[in-house]
């Protein structure tokens, strides 16, 4: 049986208008979570790592400073991801793979502290990320100097695993790839946030649980089907994509209410999920 522990792996702090219309210009909290599978046979997977104290190294001068102006990020010492992992027993060795939804800095600031891992990631969001400079990489939301230099050697791609048609219960989605060709756990499309961006999905012992990374950033917006500012759009790999993968998830949600969907910046559902993971 696949387990699943979530962790808050810091936050950064964003003007909530660009997350709802509307909204005023306060600065909110939008906390990184952070998901560890115990996958029975394959090991420990990570889903992103969050946050980590080299994203303040990497942000010190210009342009990249720029990146931390706009969106500052707190990370406290009980936060970071290896001291939680250490806490519960589990060793940065003992990370076997590292799912990657997409290669904005909040979600693999923590890369280079697995040394042993492998990454799952998708091609076109490597190769997105590979191919832009400086400059344009930043402007994506993109640090090139937090990929590990040998990463192509570790990387698994998506597109090359095994294609596989979906569970009714997860309609409108119709197809996902099997990451361990055992029907664990699901890689599924979500695109328009950021180039090759991935959801992971697994069955669980009831409904299923689906991490949509940023997909969308908080429950409210696809149990309500609300749209973010067309600000946040600017920075988005394609505000269509996005639009129609929000329908998406919104059309899903209607489906299979039992089925818990985890955005990677909200709160209330990582409040929720670990009320219940608890009982």
């Amino acid at each position: 049986m696949i387990v699943l522990e979530l962790f808050k792996v810091g936050h950064c702090w964003h003007p909530e208008a660009m997350v709802f219309r509307n909204f005023n210009m306060r600065k909110i909290k939008f906390p990184a979570y952070v998901g560890l599978i115990r996958h029975p046979t394959k090991g420990l997977v990570l889903f992103d790592t969050g946050y980590a104290k080299r994203f303040a190294d990497v942000t010190k001068t210009f342009p990249e400073r720029a990146y931390s102006l706009l969106t500052p990020m707190e990370l406290s010492c009980k936060e970071n991801l290896i001291e939680q992992l250490t806490n519960n027993g589990v060793s940065p060795s003992d990370i076997k793979y590292i799912f990657i939804s997409h290669f904005h800095a909040d979600h693999i600031a923590g890369l280079l502290d697995f040394a042993d891992a492998k990454f799952i990631c998708s091609k076109v969001a490597f190769t997105e990320i590979m191919r832009l400079g400086r400059l344009s990489g930043l402007i994506k939301g993109y640090l090139k100097k937090l990929v590990p230099i040998d990463f192509h050697k570790r990387c698994i791609f998506i597109e090359d695993l095994r294609p596989t048609g979906l569970d009714r219960k997860l309609k409108p989605f119709h197809q996902g790839f099997d990451l361990f060709s055992d029907g664990s756990l699901l890689a599924i499309k979500l695109p328009g946030h950021a180039a090759g961006h991935y959801g992971l999905y697994y069955a669980g012992s009831n409904s299923g649980t689906f991490l949509v990374g940023d997909a969308v950033w908080t429950k409210d917006a696809y149990e309500k089907s609300i749209y973010p500012n067309p600000l946040a759009y600017l920075i988005m790999d394609s505000r269509k994509a996005y639009i129609e993968t929000l329908d998406d998830l919104a059309k899903l949600y209607g489906n299979n209410k039992q089925l818990k969907i985890i955005p990677s910046h909200c709160e209330q559902s990582f409040i929720e999920y670990s009320r219940v993971s608890k009982n």
